[in-house]
């Protein structure tokens, strides 16, 4: 038989017994699944990457595109949060020290100034985490440490102290117009009540009417409002937009809040935190009979003062954060930007002694590479995924997940993700899926960007890791977050080959 015809019938059998290149698509209800999704009218103009793998092994099931650079939005929190848990521990914990540069009178009176000296907690007061973490119980630990050295008056100003972080309290990529809201609170290495106030509206009596602001707490000495709030259709939510920058106490509130609301919240980002809590210290203090004579301020790099170093402070005491493990389960499962902007700052801190946004960033590059992940076409602006800016592929943060699931920091990084039907983004989702109680993963979004990233259990009982990130899609966000959750819900459904 001739060479050539026999090449041609051995071919098939050969074609037969090798590998196919996406194991999954042998599954039939997974091959329908994804045929489905990746032909849906919505995608047409639309980036989009898929990567299925068994976390174990790293055995690829299935990819779509997974060298493509696209924005994360939220799912980007793995990447900080897994990194924090690497590099510096899952028990790691923050300190706040209370410090002063004076001298202490017999008479118990402190001829200086009393300082509140940060290290990038940023669950400090943040009673949301846990009540235990309030204002009240941070204030009542460190009057403790007054009285215990029988201080009883302070000659001098309550100064909290910025100065672990640079003056970068906001990524150079955010917008405009998330920057006055919660969820664009700015870094500071003295956090505070996550960074957040809070304002209360009432709405007018009819549709179109102003809506006028009652206050906020907690209260920001200088704070001031340009009110721009009207009413809106009843049952309408929250339409507002608070505008502002970091360090200026003046807000433009626009948009809208819903018809008949008489004390309606809207969070909103603190301009200064360091500033914030030295004066509610001081007023905390004066409420508590210690006699001040002095004014409350901030300091830290930037700033013309000249503050005693803290080499050269006498420290009274500090108060311990919860571990780190606990702060990323807050980051992920309420995907908390601060939590993650700060714990940027403090791996750069950590590895470079500058506790920056570009510090930090470096720190991670480093690590990874360093660890054979190719991070090439990844694009970082910020540590929480708010800037449209970032880039990274899914191919990149499953290789991530798969290095989390062989080690003993897993479990934090795991019981840190929304689990479908029960908790986080997922909640309300999932429910009478082969997912629910099985599948957890992080959740982005974005103007024209959903993502989810996480972990599932296959039918064989193997643990799969899986990153879906779609980018400039057209339609609705929910309908494109139900279309992703059917194929996310064939992943939990795949039967390996």
């Amino acid at each position: 038989m001739p060479f050539l015809l026999l090449l041609l019938l051995l071919m098939p059998l050969a074609a037969s017994q090798a590998p196919p290149a996406h194991p999954a698509l042998s599954d039939p209800a997974f091959r329908q699944a994804y045929e489905d999704f990746s032909s849906d009218a919505s995608l047409r103009h639309a980036s989009w990457g898929l990567y299925v793998s068994d976390a174990t092994t790293g055995q690829v099931l299935m990819a779509h595109d997974p060298f493509r650079a696209l924005t994360p939005a939220s799912v980007q929190k793995l990447v900080t949060t897994l990194s924090a848990l690497r590099m510096l521990g899952p028990d790691h914990t923050f300190h706040t020290a209370l410090q002063h540069d004076g001298q202490v009178s017999p008479e118990g009176r402190l001829q200086g100034n009393l300082f509140i000296r940060g290290s990038g907690d940023p669950s400090l007061g943040a009673w949301r985490m846990d009540d235990s973490l309030s204002l009240d119980r941070v204030f009542g630990h460190f009057l403790q440490l007054l009285q215990d050295r029988g201080i009883r008056s302070i000659h001098g100003d309550i100064v909290g102290d910025e100065g672990a972080f640079d003056r970068e309290a906001v990524p150079r990529k955010w917008l405009w117009e998330d920057m006055g809201n919660y969820f664009g609170t700015v870094s500071s290495a003295l956090s505070a009540n996550e960074n957040e106030y809070t304002v209360y509206f009432r709405a007018g009596s009819r549709v179109g009417e102003p809506a006028t602001v009652l206050g906020h707490e907690p209260h920001i000495p200088g704070m001031s409002f340009l009110n721009e709030v009207r009413t809106g259709p009843r049952g309408s939510g929250d339409q507002v937009y608070i505008f502002g920058a970091p360090g200026i106490p003046e807000r433009r509130l626009t948009g809208t809040v819903p018809l008949g609301a008489t004390r309606f919240p809207v969070r909103g980002s603190m301009p200064d935190p360091a500033s914030f809590l030295a004066g509610a210290f001081r007023q905390y203090l004066l409420e508590q009979g210690i006699v001040i004579v002095g004014q409350a301020r901030s300091t830290g790099p930037g700033t013309a003062s000249q503050d005693t170093p803290p080499a050269r402070r006498t420290t009274l005491g500090s108060w311990e954060s919860p571990p780190l493990f606990e702060i990323v389960h807050r980051t992920n499962l309420a995907s908390v930007n601060l939590y993650a902007e700060n714990l940027l700052r403090v791996l750069g801190g950590g590895a470079s002694g500058e506790g920056s946004l570009q510090a930090g960033l470096e720190a991670i590059r480093r690590y990874w590479t360093a660890r054979g992940i190719d991070l090439s076409g990844m694009v970082l602006h910020d540590g929480s995924g708010l800037s449209p800016s970032n880039r990274l592929t899914a191919g990149q943060l499953g290789r991530l997940l798969e290095a989390a699931a062989g080690d003993r920091l897993f479990p934090a990084l795991y019981n840190s993700l929304p689990l479908a039907g029960f908790s986080g983004s997922l909640a309300g989702f999932f429910h009478g899926t082969s997912s629910e109680g099985i599948l957890r993963a992080k959740s982005g979004f974005l103007g024209n960007v959903r993502a989810y990233a996480g972990y599932t259990t296959l039918q064989d009982g193997s643990l799969a890791a899986f990153v879906l990130i779609v980018n400039d899609y057209e339609g609705s966000p929910a309908a494109m977050r139900q279309r992703m959750f059917r194929l996310m819900d064939a992943v939990t459904g795949l039967k390996k080959p």
